[in-house]
C-alpha cells in the first residue's frame, strides 16, 4: 500500500504544469501534503536534451544537452529543494581590442537594446524555498492548494580572452545571479476553474565580458490537461516583460506545449515540449525562437516518512 502511494505521488509530481517556466528541462515539483500523510525526499534525476535552447528569455542559439540532479524534501506545508545542473554546448573563443585603452571583444557582445545573449553551458545551482497554502474552492468543492516560492540561483562563468595584438590570454572569472519569486494563483470565471502563476526574478551577470542585468515580470496561465490514450497533453501561455533590451511594456510571449507519458514499469516519465518564444527588442522588434525539448525524469530515491501513532 506504502509503495502504491509513493507511485502516485511521482506520477502525480511529473504530471503538473510547472509554476516556473524556466528551464525548460526542470520538471514541477508540487506536491500536496494532504496526499502525503509524512514527511517526503524525493531525488530526480533528469537527461535530455535542447534544439534552440533559451535560458530566462534569452536565445542560446544552439542545441544543448542536459542532466539535473534535484533533491526534494516535503515537510508539513514546507517544500526545501536543491537542484544541480549541468549544460554541455559550444564555447567559442573570445578575443579582446585594447583600442585606445577600451576594449573591445570579439565575438562582439549584443547592443543595449537587443536580447542579451544568454551565458555560457555549464553548470548552475538552485535553492529554492517553498510554501504551500490552501484557499477556498468551487462550491461543494475541497479547498485548492496552492504554492509559493523563492528561487536562487547562481552560475559561474570562466572566459580565457586573448589579446589580439599581443596573443597573451587572460582569464576572467565571472557569475550570474538570480533571485526569483512566483506565486500560484487561482480563481473562477462561469464556473470555470482559472489556474495560473504570477512570476517575478531579477538576473545579475557580472565578471564577464558582457555584463548585463534584467527583471523579469510574467503572468502564466495553466490550461488543463487533455488525456490521449496513454499521452498527456499540456499547454501553457506566459505573457509579460523584461527589462534590459531596449522594448519596454509587454515583449515577452511564450506559449509551451507538451506531451508527457508516464511508464508504469521503469517509473520514468518521458517529455516532449515545444516552447516558441516571441521576444520584442528595441533594435529587431518582434523575433520568435523555436525551443524543442526531449527529456526523461527518473526518481531513484523516494522516501516517505509516516509519524507513528501514539
Amino acid at each position: 500500500m506504502l509503495r502504491m502511494l509513493l507511485y502516485t505521488i511521482i506520477a502525480l509530481l511529473a504530471a503538473t504544469a510547472s509554476a516556473q517556466p524556466r528551464p525548460v528541462f526542470d520538471p514541477d515539483d508540487f506536491v500536496d501534503y494532504r496526499e502525503r500523510g509524512g514527511t517526503l525526499f524525493i531525488s530526480r534525476l533528469v537527461l535530455g536534451g535542447a534544439s534552440g535552447f533559451v535560458d530566462d528569455y534569452r536565445p542560446l542559439h544552439q542545441s544543448v544537452g542536459f542532466v539535473e540532479l534535484a533533491n526534494s524534501l516535503y515537510w508539513g506545508h514546507i517544500q526545501l529543494d536543491y537542484k544541480l545542473s549541468d549544460r554541455s554546448g559550444k564555447n567559442g573563443p573570445v578575443s579582446v581590442c585594447g583600442c585606445a585603452g577600451n576594449p573591445i571583444y570579439f565575438p562582439t557582445p549584443p547592443s543595449g537594446d537587443s536580447i542579451p545573449a544568454a551565458p555560457p553551458p555549464g553548470p548552475k545551482q538552485t535553492v529554492q524555498f517553498g510554501w504551500y497554502h490552501a484557499v477556498d474552492g468551487g462550491p461543494a468543492e475541497p479547498p485548492v492548494m496552492l504554492k509559493y516560492r523563492v528561487t536562487l540561483s547562481w552560475q559561474p562563468i570562466d572566459t580565457d580572452v586573448t589579446s589580439i595584438a599581443t596573443g597573451e590570454v587572460s582569464h576572467l572569472s565571472g557569475r550570474e545571479r538570480s533571485l526569483g519569486l512566483d506565486a500560484d494563483t487561482y480563481f473562477r470565471v462561469s464556473g470555470h476553474d482559472v489556474w495560473g502563476s504570477l512570476l517575478y526574478a531579477r538576473t545579475v551577470r557580472t565578471g564577464t565580458t558582457d555584463n548585463r542585468s534584467q527583471n523579469e515580470l510574467e503572468y502564466m496561465s495553466r490550461f488543463p490537461g487533455r488525456s490521449v490514450g496513454p499521452i498527456l497533453l499540456r499547454a501553457t501561455l506566459t505573457v509579460g516583460g523584461v527589462s534590459g533590451r531596449g522594448a519596454s511594456g509587454l515583449n515577452i510571449v511564450n506559449p509551451a506545449f507538451e506531451a508527457f507519458w508516464h511508464d508504469p514499469r521503469t517509473r520514468a516519465n518521458l517529455h516532449l515540449i515545444w516552447s516558441p518564444l516571441a521576444a520584442r527588442s528595441g533594435a529587431e522588434g518582434w523575433r520568435t525562437h523555436n525551443q524543442i525539448a526531449l527529456f526523461v525524469d527518473y526518481a531513484p530515491i523516494v522516501r516517505l516518512f509516516i509519524p507513528r501513532k501514539k
